[in-house]
């Protein structure tokens, strides 16, 4: 079983967050803030589930985060 601070090490390798509370956990674009990672992120109650899609989440990163990226706006 993956304990919630391996998971933030092996997101943080991906360039994702992960938070957890009460009983879920949110996966996000490390480099966005709380506000404009949302329309992105992720929510489940499975941590093995959050590490898995996280990382899939940075190789399929969608149009309007990879434009800020670009623009110096990350």
């Amino acid at each position: 079983m993956m304990s919630l601070t391996e998971a933030r090490q092996r997101l943080a390798m991906s360039g994702m967050k992960i938070s957890k509370r009460d009983r879920e956990f949110r996966v996000a674009y490390a480099e966005l803030a709380y506000r404009d990672a949302e329309p992105s992120a992720y929510y489940t109650d499975d941590l093995e589930d959050a590490v898995i899609t996280g990382s899939r989440m940075r190789a399929t990163m969608p149009l309007d985060v990879t434009v800020r990226r670009a623009h110096g706006f990350a």
